[in-house]
């Protein structure tokens, strides 16, 4: 008998991300790295005598930066379409891709401005690089050892700023600058890097994955002024007074969540005290439970 709950992980985006928003996909082909985290969005269908409805339960903040609002689409759709297991609680490979490219398709008709790594993400869990070419979407699941996978979790500080975002703004803005030639060069160096950091995690090089971090944030800063205003700013700025030695704007920036790299993960955690959000990666991805 099928679970009455769906779950589905956030993620965090280590790189590439705007070069999955049409019409860089398009034009130029986008690639992202990202990975699923044991961050969850739940959803149930609730029947009673006299109504039916759907609840959500979510375990980040509010306007985080981690790909919440696809996360919540993806579980809706998994949850009205019944789709069939693969095994206890599993969804086959064709389904998670018919979902996630499902949920892209309802949230452009919808007229929202944002990308598709979100939904891909959250369906397949781990940590993927994904290349978006025009229509098609391309996913490698990265195969890393349990100790490497250990030890990159060991490294990493995710933060949450307490300041809300809203992508579908920024995007628009960085797709409108696009339209206008502004922003191509950037763009491009941004999907390059994702494709550098899928290497050097391939090769466990975690001192050229932190330094294409940085990178990352570099180009990315250039992309619009919003993306990494003073409040930003200023968390990256105490970070790396904290040992810090990369940092990356999770999401399309303006306030969510910033995630640092760093040999003293307990002294960082500290540092920022309670807008810690702890996680490790989650690889199960959409499932029944």
């Amino acid at each position: 008998m099928k679970g009455k709950k769906v779950q589905a992980p956030v993620r965090v985006d280590f790189g590439g991300g705007t070069t999955d928003i049409y019409p860089f996909t398009h034009t130029h082909g986008g690639a992202v790295l990202n990975c699923g985290i044991n961050r969850y969005v739940v959803g149930k269908i609730v029947k009673t005598d006299k109504s039916v409805h759907l609840e959500y339960t979510g375990h980040t903040p509010t306007s985080s930066g981690l790909g919440t609002s696809g996360v919540m689409n993806l579980v809706w759709l998994a949850l009205i379409s019944q789709i069939k297991l693969k095994r206890k609680g599993a969804v086959s490979f064709k389904n998670r891709m018919e979902l996630a490219e499902g949920v892209y398709a309802l949230e452009q008709s919808m007229g929202l401005v944002g990308g598709k790594q979100d939904q891909y993400a959250a369906a397949f869990g781990g940590i993927n690089y994904i290349e978006f070419k025009g229509d098609k979407v391309k996913i490698e699941q990265l195969k890393l050892s349990s100790q490497f996978v250990k030890k990159l979790e060991s490294k990493l500080v995710l933060i949450y700023t307490g300041k809300p975002h809203f992508s579908g703004n920024t995007n628009k803005d960085m797709m409108d600058d696009l339209k206008k030639g502004k922003n191509t060069k950037n763009l491009i160096k941004i999907r390059d890097i994702a494709k550098g950091m899928k290497n050097a995690l391939k090769k466990e090089d975690l001192h050229r994955f932190s330094e294409l971090m940085n990178e990352e944030t570099i180009e990315r800063k250039k992309l619009h002024e919003g993306i990494i205003g003073s409040r930003l700013q200023s968390f990256i700025d105490k970070g790396f007074k904290n040992d810090a030695i990369a940092a990356k704007v999770c999401g399309s920036g303006g306030g969510g969540s910033i995630l640092f790299f760093t040999d003293k993960k307990k002294k960082l955690s500290k540092v920022f005290g309670d807008k810690v959000i702890d996680f490790k990666f989650d690889f199960g991805g959409l499932r029944w439970i």
